[in-house]
C-alpha cells in the first residue's frame, strides 16, 4: 500500500471517528423543553399541561417540537393558537400574539389587549 493511500485511509478513520461522539448539551433542559415530554394533564396527552391564567381562565398548552411549539387553547374542544420560537428561551411569536415563559408563567401579549399571565396548575 502506498503511503499516499494510508494517509487517506488514516484521515477517513478520524472523520468517522470524530463525528460519531455525540456532543455534550452546552445547557440544561429548558421548561419548556422538559414540558414536551411529559404531561400534566389528566388526559395523559404528550406535553399538555394546564395552567391558570389572572383572568380566572383555564389554559391548555400543548409543547410541540421539543418545546419550540405551543398550541394554546382555552379547552380541548376549540382550534388552538400555534405559536413557535426560533430556540428555547426565546419568545414565542404566531400571527395575532406571543408569548414569553418566565419559570411556571407564560406572559401572552395579544395587539392592544392588556397582557394575560398564566400559571402552571397542577389540575384544572
Amino acid at each position: 500500500m502506498t503511503p499516499f493511500r494510508i494517509g487517506i485511509i488514516g484521515m477517513g478513520a478520524l472523520l468517522a471517528s470524530s463525528g460519531c461522539s455525540e456532543q455534550p448539551r452546552k445547557a440544561p433542559r429548558t421548561e419548556q423543553e422538559i414540558h414536551a415530554d411529559d404531561s400534566g394533564d389528566v388526559s395523559g396527552a404528550p406535553g399538555r399541561h394546564p395552567y391558570r391564567c389572572d383572568d380566572n381562565r383555564p389554559l391548555l398548552i400543548d409543547f410541540k417540537d421539543e418545546g419550540l411549539t405551543l398550541e394554546l387553547r382555552r379547552d380541548t374542544g376549540t382550534v388552538p393558537v400555534v405559536l413557535t420560537a426560533p430556540a428555547p428561551g426565546l419568545q414565542y411569536v404566531g400571527d395575532t400574539m406571543s408569548a414569553t415563559f418566565t419559570g411556571n408563567e407564560i406572559k401572552i401579549e395579544e395587539g392592544d389587549k392588556r397582557p394575560v399571565l398564566c400559571r402552571k396548575a397542577t389540575n384544572l
